[in-house]
């Protein structure tokens, strides 16, 4: 099974009292939802979720993600190959096609 993993930036409106936090919380919860960060810059969490494909993520974030009370707005950033990870380059190959 291939997974899909994906890079999911959120807009939300701070809460009375705890901020960023309740929300912060509640996405945290999902079993989608592999790592999620309080941000600075043009949105507030970087989330990172993970699915069994693309369509299964854009599910998770249309009808779970996006639903949730104080979520203004979503951007779904979907990792196509990995050159490096834990600190550990890839192997790379060349994929490119032989010309004749």
């Amino acid at each position: 099974m291939n997974e899909v993993h994906a890079v999911i930036e959120l807009k939300i409106t701070p809460q009375r009292d705890c901020g960023f936090g309740r929300i912060a919380e509640k996405v945290s919860k999902f079993e989608a939802v592999k790592a999620c960060f309080l941000m600075s810059g043009g949105y507030d969490l970087l989330v990172f979720a993970k699915g069994d494909s693309l369509q299964d993520v854009a599910q998770f974030v249309a009808q779970d993600l996006s639903t949730i009370d104080g979520v203004l707005s979503t951007a779904t950033h979907f990792m196509l190959k990995t050159y490096k990870t834990g600190g550990i380059l890839e192997k790379l190959e060349d994929a490119r096609l032989e010309v004749s």
